[in-house]
């Protein structure tokens, strides 16, 4: 197995981060926005049919934004945040090749925002509405990227596997936002069933591999990060 270097420490942490992010961002945005292929629509589940409309679950599925940027600084262990960014981009980048590929869309026309909503919230929705195309559904990198988030700090902390208390506690509370968040895109009909649970099971999948069976090796970047 070709081992993966790690190069994440304390001085370069945020610089990185933030290019990761970007990259992920701009797939993303370009699968969205302009796909090659016409987008297809995905057969309603009962789950997808009876789950009713909540306008102001928004505000839960938009705190994904915010999300990474928690769970970016909460985590401590350098070689843990290294496996997290890899999985991180890797869940991105496979995720956005199926949106190329096998494109589907959302029918939102179904779900027109309401004018009684307060004007506030009626501007959260044409945001969202502008910045995210009703496509890239299958799989939903909102419910993979918030579980694969608060699944890395089952392997943070000193002992690298997340068994202290700090780590627990971050773990469960990221866990139950990434939930909410993962519900809320059924309640904001952004997302299918189906993009749920194939969400889902990326996280697991890409978690297990990244932080559990990929090998990786210590540059001298990373040394630093011990040394600091």
């Amino acid at each position: 197995m070709t081992a993966l270097p790690l190069f994440v420490n304390k001085r370069n942490k945020f610089i990185v981060g933030a290019i990761m992010f970007a990259l992920a961002y701009t797939l993303y945005y370009l699968t969205n926005h302009y796909p090659v292929i016409e987008p297809k629509l995905l057969p309603m589940t009962m789950i997808d049919r009876v789950t009713p409309f909540l306008p102001y679950t928004v505000l839960i599925y938009i705190s994904e934004y915010i999300y990474f940027i928690f769970v970016y600084f909460s985590l401590r262990n350098y070689d843990n945040i290294n496996r997290y960014l890899y999985s991180f981009f890797l869940l991105q980048s496979v995720s956005c090749f199926v949106f190329a590929v096998y494109p589907t869309i959302y029918p939102r026309e179904l779900f027109p925002i309401s004018q009684e909503l307060p004007f506030w919230l009626q501007g959260v929705w044409g945001w969202l509405r502008t910045q995210d195309a009703p496509t890239n559904c299958f799989p939903s990198l909102h419910v993979s990227s918030v579980y694969l988030s608060a699944l890395a700090f089952r392997t943070d902390g000193p002992d690298h596997q997340g068994k202290d208390l700090a780590s627990k506690i971050k773990y469960w509370i990221f866990m139950s936002w990434g939930t909410l968040i993962a519900l809320s895109t059924l309640t904001t009909k952004q997302h299918y069933l189906a993009d749920i649970m194939s969400g889902l099971t990326l996280s697991l999948a890409f978690h297990w591999w990244f932080h559990r069976k990929q090998a990786y090796s210590r540059t001298a970047f990373a040394q630093a990060s011990v040394a600091s």
